[in-house]
């Protein structure tokens, strides 16, 4: 998710936003931390590094390409990201991007992503291809320019997929097969 910054609003508009952004950092399960590499680090930059010191977090210092122009910005090697798993990046060049993917997934992941899978049933093979077929048609979609709200619908279904593989979901028939490969006492 996407959020608002994270500073002090003026307005209640930005309040609510800010306060939702909050909510998000709360519930996530990776947060993404993106700084200004032209600018010092500020006081609130330094409060919401605070917040996801000992998270599962990424620092991604953007705008690299201009902070060799920039004096007084902010680099790897500042003492305010002793800790913190930071990258740069540039988000007009595409620089360091791919080791950002690469760090996101494993980070998501804790590093099962590298290690080949093995699907033990049939109920397993048909929930991954389910999301591969939903993946690759939300693929084409996007390709073919339709719009983002029906290329949800191929995002959902792929996640709907994978979620009956990792319990985020448990339909009653799933759990009816499951319940009956065992004996239950009498």
């Amino acid at each position: 998710m996407d959020t608002a910054g994270l500073r002090e609003g003026r307005e209640e508009a930005e309040q609510q936003g800010i306060r939702r952004s909050r909510e998000a950092l709360a519930d996530a399960a990776l947060a993404i931390v993106v700084l200004d590499a032209t600018a010092a680090i500020n006081n609130e930059e330094r409060a919401l590094l605070a917040a996801v010191a000992g998270r599962p977090a990424i620092v991604a210092i953007n705008k690299c390409d201009l902070a060799a122009n920039a004096s007084g910005g902010l680099r790897l090697d500042s003492p305010e990201l002793a800790g913190c798993a930071a990258l740069s990046t540039s988000a007009l060049t595409g620089a360091g991007i791919d080791a950002l993917r690469q760090k996101i997934v494993e980070l998501a992941t804790g590093g099962a992503a590298s290690e080949p899978g093995m699907l033990t049933n049939l109920r397993q093979h048909q929930a991954v291809t389910t999301a591969l077929a939903a993946l690759a048609d939300a693929a084409k979609a996007n390709a073919n320019g339709i719009p983002h709200e029906m290329i949800l619908l191929d995002l959902y279904r792929a996640l709907w997929a994978l979620d009956s593989l990792t319990g985020q979901t448990t339909p009653d028939d799933i759990l009816d097969l499951i319940f009956s490969t065992f004996c239950i006492g009498k």
